[in-house]
């Protein structure tokens, strides 16, 4: 961060409050840098968000300092609740004091992975869904908040799936003779004329295999694995684990439906937020709660209205980015 007086002479020319500034910025830095609880921190920005008119504009100059980072786009902020795109808290703060400075970093920073998103040939925001077509014929559909980078070359087809992402690709359409593969974490993928799912989120990867086969190159010394139509594999330190796909699986996301076949409301709820700005979140005494049926993407404040009206729950809206269901009173 920069110093006091660059921090206050920055604060005057845009004509924001000095120490709202430097809150705005200890905000940013512990939302990208996954400091504590991530919950707690998401709640006391929410709040703190909210609390002042003053504290918006603030926050709205903070966001403004990211954007002026060289080769960084406005998609850069929405990622900053997101925690699986932490950043570390030194890189953080010189990110955002040399920023308020007035200087542009670069190159430093392009191993960080909201650079990275930020920079990928592939993009979609929070909410969206976005289909491709990729240069050699495949189609690539990206589910919310995802990215994709490209590295064709004369020799190669590659794909790099970035953490956070959840993809859909379809290779059958391809008729290029060079190897394809696909970068999935620490995992190596080659499809072969296949439709596959792939999915790096909070940590888990999971791929699944809608048609042709993948192989699946695992790392760290495991042997390769074929998955064939209709398989899934989830991959964790513990090795990888083979089962069949679900209906659930089958016809989701790509669908525009969150499909819950006797499913956790916690987990409902996270995989739900995910296509919303901001916290959505429930109360311990709800958590355990279950659900099955199909829900429409498009309007997540929609499902939220129709969970009330299948389970003994309430919804409590304190911001437009923090919303609270709890059980009814």
């Amino acid at each position: 961060m920069s110093t006091p007086a660059a921090l206050r002479g920055y604060a005057e020319r845009q004509g924001v409050d000095p120490a709202r500034l430097q809150a705005a910025l200890d905000w940013q830095v512990a939302l990208w840098a996954g400091e504590g609880d991530d919950t707690a921190v998401k709640r006391d920005w929410a709040d703190w968000l909210a609390a002042d008119a003053a504290n918006r504009r603030a926050w709205e100059q903070v966001e403004r300092m990211a954007q002026a980072l060289e080769g960084i786009a406005p998609e850069v902020g929405r990622h900053t609740l997101k925690p699986d795109n932490r950043i570390s808290r030194r890189r953080a703060l010189g990110l955002l004091g040399l920023a308020g400075a007035g200087v542009v970093l670069g190159p430093m920073l392009a191993s960080s992975t909201p650079v990275r998103r930020t920079l990928a040939d592939y993009r979609s925001g929070v909410g969206e869904r976005r289909r491709f077509a990729l240069p050699d014929g495949s189609a690539l559909m990206l589910n919310t908040d995802s990215a994709v980078g490209l590295d064709f070359s004369a020799g190669q087809r590659h794909l790099t799936v970035l953490p956070g992402s959840e993809i859909a690709l379809d290779s059958r359409a391809a008729g290029d003779p060079r190897p394809l593969s696909v970068a999935l974490g620490g995992a190596r993928l080659q499809p072969d004329q296949a439709h596959a799912l792939l999915r790096d989120v909070g940590g888990a990867r999971e791929v699944g295999v809608l048609a042709g086969t993948v192989t699946l190159s695992p790392g760290a010394g495991q042997p390769p694995q074929r998955l064939a139509a209709g398989q899934r594999a989830r991959l964790s330190a513990a090795g990888v684990r083979i089962e069949a796909l679900s209906v659930a699986q089958r016809h989701g996301w790509t669908e525009g439906v969150l499909q819950a076949d006797r499913l956790r409301l916690e987990d409902f709820l996270a995989e739900l937020g995910r296509y919303r700005h901001g916290l959505l979140y429930c109360d311990d005494q709800v958590a355990d709660l279950v659900l099955s049926g199909a829900y429409p993407l498009r309007d997540t404040d929609y499902v939220l209205e129709s969970l009330v009206q299948a389970l003994p729950i309430a919804v409590h809206y304190r911001t437009p980015w923090l919303v609270r269901v709890s059980a009814l009173s």
